[in-house]
């Protein structure tokens, strides 16, 4: 695997658009168990990352995470915004909390991949 250094944080605010980039799956809609533990964002060439979701907190389990791409998210009222993005293992668990106490971070994606190029498409669609 290459490893690449390009990492994105914070995120600006995607304002309206957002809807048409990250979703609930709707497979899992009339389960409640599993719902809110899944989550998809589109990146930039239209490919859906499927991620899991784990809440702030979880801080220590998300640090340990050794491929794949970690999207802090905020809330707006029901509406989810991605604040940070950047590859799986570069962050101690101390400034996962520090981000989420900065940017407002509720929950953490993790979309599990042992490449660079999700990264670089989630945060060409999450960027713009």
């Amino acid at each position: 695997m290459q490893r690449c250094n390009f990492t994105v944080s914070p995120l600006r605010r995607a304002g309206k658009a957002l809807n048409l980039r990250g979703q609930e799956l709707d497979s899992l809609a009339g389960s409640d168990a599993l719902r809110g533990h899944f989550f998809s964002w589109r990146g930039a060439t239209g490919r859906r990352y499927v991620c899991s979701v784990f809440q702030r907190g979880e801080e220590g389990f998300v640090s340990d995470v050794q491929n794949g791409v970690i999207i802090g998210v905020a809330r707006d009222g029901a509406a989810l915004r991605p604040a940070c993005l950047f590859f799986a293992g570069e962050r101690p668990a101390s400034t996962l909390r520090r981000l989420a106490h900065e940017l407002g971070v509720a929950e953490w994606h993790v979309h599990f991949c042992p490449d660079a190029e999700a990264l670089r498409d989630l945060a060409g669609s999450l960027l713009n």
